[in-house]
């Protein structure tokens, strides 16, 4: 009679390989949760407009001045580093012969979405830390025209084409809702990686990640010049703004060194003086064929 064979226990190898194996399941899972926490807050920011409720202004004005206001991002912040509104009252006098008064504030780095929010500045809590870059109180003063410098920043770190064209589309809104004229600034063709390239690698790597999944990595320039026209046909709100293309002011983009700071992002003096005459001569235009 042969002897009963015993199972041999499983060696203590086995025991921590298995030990091994849900220590590193539990520390993949803590990280994908980290991930998609981080993720959820950032996704709904920067990628999905947010409508908030419109509000009405009830300030008139008996006299003739025509007043002008400036937001956006940072060549709207520009323009009042570089005294814009002095240059846009002074090229105005040169064609018109009424009173002009010009507002601005702008916030450098600004996406669509914050540009937006800026609007609502007793409304939203995201920049309260900020309360010099809110621009509802120059939407208070109810302008007749509104200039929006908004959409580079949306180029430079990657947001998707409908990000852009829906934000705009909600500024506008706002505008109209309250009888301001809306002065659509297309986004200018400039040196958009040059932001990208002062970030550190690891945030250049998740930024482009986050294109990837939000199919907006391979977006050019010209894209969201597309996007905001399409944007505006399909609502048909074509007639309802004063559009200013990129090319009305500056036909050779960023190559034209003579308009641009050495970065080929944003406008020296003489670019602002070129800016701001087309854009004064377009509203006066504008303005005078609407009375």
């Amino acid at each position: 009679m042969q002897p009963r064979v015993m199972p041999e226990e499983p060696s203590l190898g086995v025991f921590h390989k298995f030990k091994k194996g849900i220590l590193w399941g539990v520390v993949f899972v803590a990280l994908l949760l980290s991930v998609i926490l981080y993720f959820i807050p950032q996704y709904r920011f920067f990628y999905v407009p947010e409508e908030l409720p419109l509000y009405t202004i009830r300030k008139t004005y008996q006299d003739d001045t025509l007043r002008i206001a400036f937001i956006g991002d940072s060549w709207a912040d520009y323009h009042t580093l570089l005294s814009g509104d002095t240059i846009i009252v002074n090229a105005g006098k040169r064609i018109y012969d009424k009173p002009i008064k010009a507002m601005t504030r702008g916030k450098k780095g600004a996406l669509s979405k914050e540009i937006y929010y800026f609007m609502y500045s007793d409304k939203t809590v995201e920049h309260s830390n900020e309360p010099d870059r809110c621009t509802q109180p120059l939407i208070e003063d109810h302008p007749d025209y509104c200039v929006v410098f908004a959409g580079i920043n949306d180029v430079t770190y990657l947001r998707p084409l409908s990000y852009y064209a829906e934000n705009m589309r909600l500024i506008i809104r706002l505008l109209l809702h309250n009888k301001i004229r809306p002065v659509v600034m297309e986004i200018p063709i400039v040196e958009f990686t040059e932001p990208m390239g002062r970030k550190l690698l690891r945030e250049r790597v998740f930024y482009k990640m986050r294109a990837v999944l939000m199919g907006a990595d391979n977006n050019q320039g010209a894209d969201y010049q597309n996007a905001l026209k399409d944007m505006l046909a399909k609502t048909k709100l074509q007639d309802s703004v004063l559009y200013i293309s990129a090319k009305q002011w500056n036909p050779a983009g960023a190559t034209d060194t003579t308009m641009f700071l050495t970065d080929r992002l944003h406008l020296n003096l003489n670019g602002y003086h070129r800016l701001d005459s087309c854009i004064i001569s377009e509203i006066i235009r504008d303005h005078v064929t609407r009375q």
